[in-house]
């Protein structure tokens, strides 16, 4: 069982720098660290002159000494809030919360643990490795930290206007989610590795996903020296443009639910029963014929993602169009229109493109039985079966572009959330991204992208980059990201992959799931890049579910864009070492 300290006991106990038999003025070297210089309690009460400059309201909430168990290495761990503060606009506490766990055994290494949709929830801090990796950063003898990111979903959310977004409504708690946070943590917690280990990291890494991506992506650009290794994951780099899909796509969907008549019993258009789990697999059937030969094998994946187009799926949907009334075998013209539609992505009633599309990829489905995947429906469509619209385009990218990527914010009922969206007005969304009030000087761009593609601080330090992204991501477009690598590439004169590699994962979804090799290691060959200057040619993955694909347990390359895994033609096909990768 930890030893937990509670905040008031902490208050009565005055802080210190005790050593156990180590020198403090003898820094350690990596490799050559003792297992703790300090109590838990002791390294946790970091004193004024040890706290960041800007650091206000530092308080401790909880610390536990962790004997070890369960697969969990002997840690201390700190949980503490910066900045505590009454909003003046709304009235609600804020904080920025943070929790830092430090191994007994340290590798002489810090990591920081991204966050997700919103944030405004503090993860376990264990620390990712990758993609289904069973062992965490923790264990590999990594301190590890999190940030809520300054506000509590559990405190600061209100069911009645935007949920978990309600926060936008605070001007702090927007630039602390926007950027602020993730700096002020790293600070902190860098702070207190020193005071505990009596040395500073040698190294530092980022990985994240989705929202962690673009907190990844930010660090690249915004700090960047304060991680040497970063992995950025299908990162929202575009929120206050990708925030148009919304729209877009309610327009698209509920216009097409309107003329058929698919209401709920509120009257407002139901998404989720414009197309079955049959209906998409349909479609991700139509991407296999099409697209699944392209990459050298017919494997149910589509390795070759910039051959897979349009133009080349196009007319097998076609072939799928009912001669007459809907059945489970064909697909309306309207379903095959609209969803067509919606992949191209959103534009002006000028044609001017806000962001761009998405790939064709067999991972739209994957059928393990009777059962369709549902990683891409899950945000366009929502479950089948629900008699109300839980498409997460509606209950999680709405609140979002209403309160945080436009300015300025306009808090939503529930029940408006579909309505808004398909009377928006995509043609205002630069306008409403750029803009900026008395109350909120800083616009939604610079509060939420991290595009910037000049990433040449964080290089001339010897940073590296890795992004990975799914291509049958359905939340943020594969195509957006692999835009913004380009524009990396061209700004750094065609030199990118010197410090940046991006690896699109063939059927993946939002940061993982579907029929894809995507169980997968990062930590690993990011550290040996970042420590060795191993440059990371490619990526050893394994599917995670091989039900996906008749029970095969598949390992492929996932292959640094340009490139592509293309099967040799000979050799096991089931095995990494039979494919190549290759440019078009």
């Amino acid at each position: 069982m930890p030893i937990i300290r509670s905040t008031t006991a902490l208050a009565a106990i005055a802080s210190g720098f005790f050593l156990t038999g180590v020198d403090h003025a003898d820094a350690a070297v990596a490799g050559d660290f003792p297992n703790q210089f300090l109590s838990c309690f002791d390294a946790a009460n970091l004193t004024e002159t040890e706290l960041p400059a800007d650091v206000q309201g530092f308080r401790l909430i909880e610390i536990a000494e962790h004997a070890g168990d369960k697969g969990m290495p002997a840690h201390c761990e700190i949980v503490g809030a910066i900045n505590d503060r009454i909003s003046p606009v709304d009235g609600q506490h804020y904080s920025i919360k943070f929790r830092l766990r430090l191994p007994q055994d340290w590798n002489g290494r810090f990591y920081m643990e991204g966050g997700s949709g919103s944030n405004g929830a503090l993860k376990d801090a264990m620390g990712p490795t990758g993609l289904n990796q069973e062992d965490s950063a923790l264990e590999r003898g990594f301190a590890v930290v999190t940030t809520d990111s300054g506000h509590d979903n559990d405190t600061n959310s209100d069911s009645n206007a935007s949920g978990r977004s309600a926060f936008g409504m605070d001007p702090q708690a927007r630039l602390d989610f926007g950027y602020m946070s993730y700096d002020i943590v790293t600070r902190v917690g860098k702070a207190i590795v020193e005071k505990y280990y009596g040395a500073a990291p040698e190294k530092s890494y980022f990985i994240g996903c989705s929202e962690g991506g673009r907190e990844a992506a930010l660090m690249t650009q915004r700090y960047p020296d304060l991680y040497d290794g970063i992995a950025a994951g299908a990162p929202g780099i575009h929120f206050s443009y990708s925030a148009a899909y919304a729209p877009f796509l309610l327009r698209i969907f509920g216009n097409l639910a309107e003329t058929r008549n698919q209401l709920g019993p509120d009257g407002i258009p139901l998404l989720n029963k414009l197309y079955s789990d049959n209906d998409v697999q349909l479609i991700a059937d139509a991407v296999v014929g099409a697209c699944d030969a392209l990459d050298g094998l017919e494997d149910r994946m589509s390795n070759n993602i910039e051959a897979c187009t349009t133009v080349t799926v196009l007319p097998r949907l076609r072939a799928l169009t009912c001669s007459g009334a809907k059945e489970e075998g064909c697909l309306l013209e309207d379903q095959i229109d609209a969803f067509v539609a919606g992949m191209a992505g959103p534009v002006t009633s000028d044609g001017t493109r806000l962001y761009p599309g998405h790939p064709w990829d067999p991972g739209i489905g994957g059928r393990i039985g009777d059962s369709v995947n549902d990683g891409f429906r899950s945000w366009w469509f929502g479950s089948y079966d629900s008699d109300q619209n839980n498409a997460r385009k509606v209950t999680l990218s709405t609140p979002q572009h209403a309160m945080l990527w436009q300015t300025p914010p306009v808090p939503l009922r529930p029940d408006e959330y579909v309505r808004f969206e398909m009377n928006f007005n995509i043609d205002e969304t630069p306008a409403l991204a750029y803009a900026t009030t008395d109350l909120y000087p800083v616009s939604s761009a610079e509060l939420g992208n991290a595009d910037s593609p000049d990433l040449s601080d964080f290089a001339s330090r010897g940073g590296k980059l890795v992004i990975y992204h799914g291509a049958a991501d359905a939340a943020f477009s594969a195509l957006d990201t692999i835009k913004y690598w380009n524009a990396v590439n061209e700004t750094a004169d065609g030199q990118a992959a010197d410090f940046a590699r991006l690896f699109i994962i063939p059927g993946m979804n939002h940061c993982q799931g579907g029929p894809a090799t995507d169980d997968v290691d990062l930590l690993t060959p990011l550290m040996a890049w970042v420590e060795d200057d191993l440059p990371i040619e490619r990526l050893e993955a394994t599917v995670s579910n091989p039900d996906y694909f008749g029970g095969k347990n598949l390992s492929r390359p996932l292959c640094p864009y340009p490139l592509y895994a293309e099967y040799d033609g000979e050799g096991d096909p089931s095995s990494a070492e039979s494919f190549t990768c290759v440019a078009n």
